[in-house]
């Protein structure tokens, strides 16, 4: 029983025992609305967020099959007697080098002529192999990693000799390539599709969201639309309360990134100690990315972990391995060459090129290639090429 002084004292008290309370229950919700690095989280918004991310790399991951991404089962007959000049950005460059070995594979297959003119990423060199293309009256020309912004008047010089042009991972300013292999949009949805990875794993390995470095590459359309994909992937995560962020952006050129560039990352990494994962816009750049951060000993996959595109030879060996790279977006550039030579016949012969249906699959440890190859897909597409060719 509460006597009469006790219970006036409790009654003065409740008033202050009830904003306590109140302050206690505002503040566990504040606590419980950021997550363990301290990010401010929208639960309901964080948590759909979350599960569309989980739901797209695990689609991104699954395996690609004629069914699922199929080789287009009708065409013209190959038209004979072609000859064709295959132009890379460099053939030191593998994303560039793979889909120019295989295009001169499907040239030869189809009964074509075929050569490679190696510009050695110089832009120069670029326009001179063009030129070299239409005074040998080439019937036609494949590029790769080649704006065509950068050749423009060349193209315009080829196309008027009646040389019919198409390009692999290709800007294509005015029109000036009859096709690209893949479309530009397939690079940015492979740097969102990226970033939705970045977010899965962070989360797996540290429990906090990914704080991104981003080293970008101007001189490409195809990496500035990686790179929009994944700064779009960004806003998209704050918008959902997710809690993911960029801490530092740098930039680089295609000839920097063996020599000063990798000591620019180390720079913005050693400024940025809180981040949690790098991004760069092709595997090349990335592989000499991770080399400098691993002699400047901050190449450590459980604080940090790298991602990129075109899942080439060294990079598939650090996912593999579980070294500083984590993921790649691929494009089965086995197929791609195939795919340019199905439009150059359909061009010759007076028809319109058509999608060729080539897309980005994110390369992990889980799928990443046993056989130490880059990834180039996972079915024979070739030989369905041959077959609608109605070759053997």
């Amino acid at each position: 029983m509460i006597r009469p002084v006790a219970r006036r004292a409790l009654d003065r008290s409740r008033p202050a025992l009830v904003a306590a309370v109140l302050a206690a229950l505002a503040l566990s919700a504040c606590s419980a609305s950021k997550d363990s690095a301290g990010n401010r989280q929208s639960a309901p918004g964080a948590a759909k967020f979350a599960a569309k991310a989980r739901a797209d790399v695990t689609a991104a991951t699954a395996r690609q099959t004629s069914v699922t991404d199929p080789v287009r089962s009708s065409g013209p007959r190959p038209v004979r007697d072609k000859s064709i000049v295959v132009i890379p950005c460099s053939m030191s460059v593998e994303g560039c080098a793979r889909p120019a070995r295989s295009t001169v594979a499907a040239a030869r297959a189809i009964g074509w002529t075929a050569r490679i003119d190696d510009p050695a990423s110089d832009v120069t060199k670029m326009s001179a192999a063009i030129q070299r293309a239409i005074s040998s009256r080439a019937d036609g020309i494949v590029l790769t990693s080649i704006d065509a912004a950068a050749v423009q008047n060349d193209l315009k010089a080829a196309r008027k000799a009646g040389i019919a042009v198409v390009c692999n991972m290709c800007g294509n300013a005015g029109n000036l390539y009859q096709a690209v292999v893949p479309p530009l949009d397939e690079n940015e949805r492979a740097g969102y599709l990226l970033g939705e990875f970045a977010y899965v794993e962070a989360r797996k390995r540290f429990n906090a969201p990914p704080k991104f470095v981003i080293m970008t590459d101007d001189e490409f359309e195809t990496v500035k639309a990686r790179t929009r994909g994944i700064k779009k992937f960004i806003a998209d995560c704050k918008a959902a309360g997710a809690g993911c962020r960029t801490v530092a952006e740098g930039s680089h050129l295609a000839s920097e990134i063996s020599t000063v560039a990798p000591g620019r990352v180390v720079q913005l990494v050693r400024s940025h100690p809180d981040y949690n994962v790098l991004f760069a816009g092709f595997d090349a750049a990335l592989n000499f990315f991770a080399k400098g951060l691993q002699q400047a000993g901050l190449a450590q996959p459980g604080k940090a972990f790298g991602v990129s595109v075109d899942a080439d030879v060294a990079n598939t060996q650090m996912i593999r391995t579980g070294g500083y790279q984590a993921a790649a977006v691929g494009f089965a550039f086995a197929r791609a060459g195939y795919a340019h030579v199905d439009n150059l016949n359909r061009i010759f012969q007076g028809q319109q090129p058509v999608d060729q249906g080539l897309r980005g699959k994110l390369i992990i440890k889980e799928d990443v290639p046993s056989n130490g190859k880059a990834w180039e897909g996972d079915f024979d597409a070739g030989a369905l090429y041959r077959k609608t060719w109605g070759l053997k």
